[in-house]
């Protein structure tokens, strides 16, 4: 469904909310963007990658104050597909007052954006029974391992072959064990030159003893352009 609202307007939109430094909640509550929301650099190159891969669809996991989204409805109205579409989903909506719910609305992409308001461990199997296919996904939310394993699982089985998954929170040790699990068993290709901030990996990595460190806030992985349909049934890489 396309949208009435333009590129620049969502840009404009996104200039003010930085400026300002806070997003305002539908109960008028204000909450700050450091450290709740991507900071200004990492949203702008969310953007920009985004509009290189020329998307047309993207999806999201973790609404919060609504920056990443507004970042990809930016590119979705930039690369101007007709069929455009930005799906977020937010088990938690009613979090930060509703911030992310009325940073879209005051941005005019309502209509450009689908929300579901399901935790994604639930909602992305959904997505993938339907055989929803995305170009881009932003995945900032559960930061727990668990419920980053399966945002990352489900979105080897919802991005297309060769798009991109940006991870938010690498210093997060949780997030860097999800992150090396889908390099080393389902052969995503991390990007560390891909934003000013990509994460990076620290060598040697795997040695006996060795935590998993590394610098850099947001991960940007590549699923590979051709994947094997079937995999062992025994396939296990150690990632720790």
């Amino acid at each position: 469904m396309a949208s009435a609202t333009a590129a620049a307007d969502v840009r404009r939109q996104v200039e003010r909310l930085y400026a300002q430094g806070y997003a305002e909640g539908e109960d008028g509550s204000r909450t700050p963007l450091d450290p709740h929301a991507l900071a200004a650099v990492d949203a702008r190159e969310l953007r920009d990658l985004a509009v290189a891969e020329g998307a047309g669809a993207t999806l999201e996991v973790g609404l919060g104050l609504g920056l990443g989204a507004l970042a990809l409805c930016e590119a979705l109205l930039t690369v101007g597909s007709p069929d455009a579409r930005h799906v977020v989903v937010e088990g938690f909506p009613r979090d930060f007052g509703g911030a992310g719910g009325r940073t879209l609305r005051d941005a005019g992409v309502e209509e450009l954006v689908e929300q579901v308001h399901e935790e994604s461990q639930l909602a992305l199997p959904r997505l993938a029974a339907e055989g929803r296919r995305f170009d881009v996904a932003l995945i900032d939310g559960d930061h727990r391992f668990d419920g980053v394993f399966l945002d990352l699982y489900y979105a080897d089985r919802l991005v297309r072959p060769g798009g991109l998954v940006i991870v938010d929170d690498l210093w997060m040790p949780s997030i860097r064990h999800a992150v090396s699990y889908v390099e080393r068993n389902l052969s995503w290709e991390l990007l560390p030159d891909a934003m000013t901030r990509a994460f990076r990996w620290r060598r040697p990595r795997h040695l006996p003893g060795r935590r998993l460190r590394g610098a850099g806030n947001m991960a940007v992985l590549r699923r590979p352009a051709q994947h094997p349909e079937r995999r062992a049934w025994d396939e296990f890489v150690p990632f720790a």
